[in-house]
């Protein structure tokens, strides 16, 4: 299995990496096929040298201080280690005693709207490990760190008080396995979160023309913009969160405890699963500056009209803005997952730790979602689209005038398509038909996929 795998094999629309390639790749090899370079990090720096280029920048923030704080980096061979260098350790705690996790809140949910969008699920839940926020004060510096397993990778951001924005980070760890391959046991149970052979410390300025782009959703009106913490289900009751306090949340939370059992996960003992609350973050983000957000998701407003006809105007409304390629897609209107499906996935990690199923023979536990709910989640455009609709439901939010310009995906504008250039377009359509694993192809897996005839549509649509 790759590390960084694709869902399924389709074919994939131009979007969210960069349609020109640099250092004189033309692309694939009319002599044969090309070797397929899956990871979207691939040719940046590693190591000590950029762990080096991101100390030498003299961030404020306290991720920064505490990576930068020696002569070389940090050594970190799991995720606890780090955790524990960022002080956000959690420790058992069977009898809610107030003092003992004082210095970090959790919170985990079941659906992502962000890099994990086809890969969280209530079995692979996204954590999310905080600073805690002062009743209603904004906090003097804080931190958040969110992973899912499936990936190698963790999600860092914290406020620089000194320069008033924030630091995104993202840590490419290498697993044990990376050697000779990684199965789905290696990536999705908690061997990947121990056995680490290196780590590279990202910041945000060293991946932004990759697919992996933190600002592009953080810092949505573009350089010199706010940049924002963004958490779309900002209130009670949190449709797509691990809320127990409701049946349908409830029931996120029983199938990751049916699956997990007792084991930890990210580092939260199981026991702190159920009483864990997204009001954590809410809290956060409201007490620092981010209690008005983008395209919220009013979960109460349209649990409401669902209950009342069956259908949201407000999930709609939403919903239209994705469609336009204005906002970022929202969460799905209801619970997206197939209960065989997940079911099945909650068996086999069942069998897993049991050891009734051999750790390597551990299927995809990621392909959990609703197949008629793809379309409402923007994995797959809308049905009856054209070529041109479809470029902007799936690539827009990618690719348009908001972007740094210096970045080299600007130059695939699908706000201004009739002004992009016959080289740039002749870029996509070629990057249209790469394999889906390749990181030029766009956009990855994670995003968005196309059926063969909405491909077409688009490629016509780029003809013109």
């Amino acid at each position: 299995m790759r590390l960084f795998p694709c869902l399924l094999l389709v074919v994939f629309c131009a979007c969210g990496s960069a349609p020109s390639r640099g250092g004189g790749d033309d692309g694939p090899d009319a002599g044969g096929a090309p070797p397929v370079d899956d990871d979207p990090l691939s040719g940046l720096p590693t190591g000590a040298a950029q762990w080096s280029a991101v100390c030498a920048r003299h961030y404020g923030d306290m991720i920064s201080a505490k990576f930068c704080a020696g002569a070389a980096p940090p050594s970190l061979t799991s995720l606890a280690d780090l955790e524990a260098l960022l002080g956000l350790t959690v420790r058992p705690n069977p009898n809610n005693d107030p003092t003992i996790n004082a210095n970090v809140r959790l919170t985990l949910n079941g659906e992502s709207t962000g890099l994990g969008v086809r890969s969280v699920n209530p079995i692979l839940a996204r954590a999310f490990l905080m600073t805690p926020s002062p009743n209603s004060a904004p906090n003097a510096s804080y931190q958040v760190l969110a992973f899912a397993r499936g990936e190698p990778l963790v999600e860092l951001v914290a406020n620089d008080p000194a320069a008033q924005t924030l630091r995104f980070f993202l840590v490419r760890f290498h697993p044990a396995c990376e050697s000779t391959g990684c199965s789905n046991g290696d990536l999705q149970t908690a061997a990947i979160e121990s056995g680490w052979t290196g780590y590279t410390l990202y910041d945000d300025r060293t991946i932004a023309d990759t697919t992996l782009d933190c600002l592009n959703c953080h810092e949505p009106g573009g350089p010199g913009s706010k940049r924002i913490l963004r958490m779309q289900e900002l209130a009670n009751p949190w449709a797509h969160w691990f809320y127990p306090e409701r049946p349908d949340t409830l029931q996120i939370v029983q199938d990751f405890l049916a699956a997990h059992g007792g084991e930890s996960y990210a580092g939260i003992p199981s026991s702190l699963v159920m009483p864990s609350r997204p009001a954590a973050l809410t809290q956060l983000l409201q007490n620092n500056g981010f209690g008005t957000q983008p395209n919220v998701f009013d979960t109460l407003k349209i649990n409401t009209e669902l209950a009342a006809g069956g259908t949201s105007a407000t999930w709609t409304g939403l919903y239209a803005q994705a469609l336009a390629g204005q906002q970022i897609p929202p969460p799905y209107v209801d619970n997206p997952y197939d209960r065989t499906k997940e079911q099945a996935a909650i068996t086999a990690y069942q069998q897993v730790l049991s050891g009734s199923l051999p750790r390597a023979q551990l299927p995809d536990l990621r392909d959990t979602f609703l197949d008629s709910a793809l379309a409402d989640m923007s994995i797959r455009p809308k049905p009856g689209l054209d070529g041109k609709g479809i470029l902007v439901q799936m690539c827009q939010m990618c690719h348009n005038a908001r972007l740094d310009q210096t970045l080299s995906r600007a130059r695939f504008n699908v706000e201004q398509l009739a002004q992009v250039s016959r080289a740039e377009k002749d870029t996509a359509i070629q990057r249209l038909q790469l394999p889906p694993a390749d990181r030029h192809a766009m956009p990855p897996a994670r995003f968005h996929e196309l059926s063969a005839a909405e491909r077409q549509l688009a490629i016509d649509e780029l003809m013109k």
